[in-house]
């Protein structure tokens, strides 16, 4: 995982890696003078109190990010940790929010700019978990974000929407991941368990690869394959292999991440690699899409389950719309279509 970086920006930012966590749940109540008086229990366990719905949030981390514009908050984002880049997924901050230093070290959050910026709450990842005391210190609430995977997505999609007041839309987003889900294991009925693809997936590099401890290995077997990597086990981290063992393990099928530096071409190229399955049957594709990285535990992830759906098993899947499922899930979390931002699934 990278570290925090060091602007908080003005901007929703993709997906990153998030940490691996306890499931989080919720209650909320009604005080005498009906404000809604909330209490969360964030991913490190901690119960988290506000006396009504949050409406000025600061986010230092992106899947955070995300996930609350996905409910709709974008404009009560004072500010949002992430790299300073185009993205299309950018909207309006919050009435005179300005840029915010994210961090006077690594992984230590400006505590004096976030206490001048007078968030309602902070959201963070475990990683940055020793700033909790300082912001504390200052009445600063604080959520720690753990969302790596999929029940762990929707207790924090939960969570987020009870702090912000909408989980109306959270239950929506929850009920959609729901449904989705069921229909893909649905379909997967059909297929015979011993004819699943083995799926190799290069991570930050071509011979970085997710064991089952990962995100990514959930993402391989909901997408309908074997994770060839599967009993390599290495904490929540990417395990180098060699080319040697890829080629042992000769896959079925080649996924590469957008943030691996590899093309299909320089795979199906690579004469080394040659006598691989995958390669042999040009069966080598780059995940979608630029704008998030859909194998990570993000928003769209349930897009990228839907796709590789689509690569591991093309004819259980050949009347899945891939294009018009992305566009629906973007026009209904976001408020316009893959397409219109400029998208592309290659």
């Amino acid at each position: 995982m990278k570290k925090i970086s060091k602007i908080l920006i003005l901007l929703l930012i993709v997906c990153t890696f998030g940490a691996c966590g306890k499931s989080t749940t919720s209650t909320s109540t009604t005080n005498a003078d009906n404000n809604k008086k909330i209490t969360v229990t964030d991913g490190l366990g901690r119960k988290v109190e506000l006396s009504k719905p949050a409406e000025k949030v600061l986010s230092d981390y992106p899947i955070a990010t995300q996930i609350l514009c996905a409910l709709g908050e974008q404009n009560n984002i004072l500010g949002a940790d992430g790299k300073v880049m185009k993205n299309p997924l950018s909207f309006s901050p919050k009435a005179g929010a300005s840029k915010l230093a994210a961090s006077k070290g690594n992984n230590e959050l400006n505590v004096e700019q976030v206490v001048a910026a007078k968030p309602d709450i902070v959201f963070i990842q475990k990683k940055s978990k020793q700033v909790i005391p300082n912001l504390e210190k200052s009445n600063i609430k604080v959520f720690v974000v753990n969302a790596e995977n999929l029940d762990e997505l929707k207790s924090t999609v939960k969570n987020l929407g009870i702090v912000t007041g909408k989980e109306k839309k959270a239950d929506e987003f929850i009920d959609y991941y729901t449904k989705k889900l069921a229909s893909i294991n649905n379909k997967f009925k059909s297929v015979d368990q011993k004819n699943k693809p083995k799926v190799y997936m290069a991570g930050g590099s071509m011979y970085l690869t997710p064991g089952k401890n990962m995100f990514q290995n959930s993402f391989i077997e909901l997408g309908g394959g074997i994770n060839v990597a599967g009993s390599l086990s290495k904490s929540a981290k990417w395990s180098e292999i060699s080319a040697e063992q890829l080629i042992s393990w000769n896959p079925d099928i080649i996924i590469l991440t957008q943030y691996s530096g590899v093309k299909p071409q320089d795979v199906l190229n690579n004469a080394g690699l040659k006598d691989i399955n995958a390669v042999k049957n040009k069966k080598v594709y780059l995940i979608p899409s630029k704008m998030s990285s859909w194998d990570m535990p993000c928003p769209q992830t349930i897009l990228g389950i839907m796709w590789l759906s689509t690569k591991t098993n093309p004819e259980v899947f050949k009347d899945t719309n891939i294009t018009k499922e992305v566009d629906d899930f973007y026009q209904k979390f976001y408020g316009t279509t893959y397409t219109k931002l400029g998208g592309t699934l290659d």
